[in-house]
């Protein structure tokens, strides 16, 4: 009778007494779930790790699991300031900022652990487009789109490659003002795979200014919500971009709401399956969400899902991390966090004196792209 084989994550079966070594898919399959920072603090434990972070199925199966926000940038007028974790096992090297910093590099936007950034020769004025994943170190320069400027907002959008359960391709879209009417906006969309600007139309976005910053993309579709200008002379809306039908449409919220301009206004993704409307109304201190539902003719109603009263609430957005769905704000000094299960408020840190905005991320192992080289940021 042969004796037993231990369980082990690598390495040559060895007779011991206790249970069978686990199969090598069920090893990789387990890894999938950790974020990349602990994913690489395990690598100098074996070979087989090492050849793990080199294996894009492998990659591309973790991002797919790990989309949870793990932390956020700080972003500033001129670049972001540091991070905030949100998993403190997840994060960005410390260094990435310097990096950036030292290079003039300014965040555009960010989407499965991907980081899409402009950088800017000063002397030149010319802009280069770089996409990072700050956790593997790694980029890929992209061509700029035209006409590159830094009121210019970027989106991902990922979807499925030639029937296989994993997400490997993505597009970009850009938006950047034109001179033309105030409501239309330039939109060009890059597409991965053809490694080229696909689309370059202009298109209705109304007349108000564009929050670029937290898009949220559901189904092959980008929403953006508006933001008060000096004057508030058009109320607040949402805006939806089909990469499908390249169009535009502007969905106003419900008039119940009767939105103040000194009120809050987010966009997110509710439990990844609806748009979601964030409301917070300052006379009363209670913020509501509002989620999108669609009819099979296409009619649009807004459904309150959640409310509850808060304090103090400024810069919002709605994020989904681990299994819970948290509320984001800012006050003029701090970041918190509100759990939509329990009701429990953390604060994150805190903000920058040049503080704009939060950027989420999302700690992945996902390529940058097919020619992706590695960056020192030392």
């Amino acid at each position: 009778m042969n004796p037993p084989l231990e369980i082990g994550i690598v390495g040559e079966k060895k007779p011991v007494t206790g249970s069978c070594r686990l199969p090598d898919d069920l090893h990789e399959e387990i890894l999938s779930y950790l974020p990349a920072k602990t994913f690489f603090r395990l690598q100098p434990v074996c070979k087989s790790f090492h050849e793990l972070s080199e294996k894009s199925d492998f990659l591309h199966s973790q991002s797919d699991l790990c989309k949870a926000v793990s932390g956020f940038f700080i972003k500033s007028y001129s670049s972001f300031d540091s991070f905030l974790h949100v998993d403190p096992c997840a994060g960005v090297p410390r260094t990435f900022g310097e990096f950036l910093s030292k290079n003039n590099g300014f965040i555009l936007g960010s989407a499965d652990g991907l980081v899409f950034v402009r950088h800017d020769n000063r002397r030149a004025t010319t802009h280069s487009l770089f996409v990072y994943n700050p956790a593997r170190r790694t980029r890929c320069h992209l061509p700029a789109p035209s006409d590159m400027c830094l009121e210019g907002g970027i989106a991902a959008v990922t979807f499925m490659n030639d029937g296989e359960k994993v997400m490997k391709d993505y597009k970009l879209v850009y938006l950047s003002p034109t001179s033309e009417w105030k409501s239309f906006r330039r939109c060009q969309v890059y597409d991965s795979v053809a490694k080229m600007w696909t689309m370059d139309k202009r298109l209705d976005f109304g007349g108000a200014a564009i929050d670029l910053d937290h898009p949220v993309v559901y189904d092959e579709t980008i929403f953006w919500v508006s933001t008060p200008g000096p004057l508030m002379m058009i109320n607040r809306y949402v805006v939806a971009f089909d990469l499908r039908t390249k169009c535009t449409q502007i969905i106003r919220p419900p008039e119940r709401m009767n939105i103040d301009r000194s009120d809050t206004i987010g966009i997110g993704k509710w439990e990844g399956k609806s748009v979601c409307l964030i409301h917070y109304r300052k006379s009363s201190r209670v913020f509501a969400l509002e989620l999108l539902e669609k009819s099979g003719n296409g009619a649009i109603r807004w459904v309150t899902t959640h409310e509850a009263s808060l304090d103090r609430m400024g810069f919002t957005m709605l994020c989904e991390v681990a299994t819970t769905t948290l509320l984001v704000f800012a006050t003029l000094e701090d970041a918190y966090t509100y759990s939509i299960k329990d009701g429990e408020i953390k604060k994150l840190g805190p903000l920058g004196l040049w503080f704009t905005s939060l950027i989420p991320y999302s700690n992945t192992l996902r390529p940058c792209g097919e020619e992706e080289e590695l960056f020192e940021t030392t």
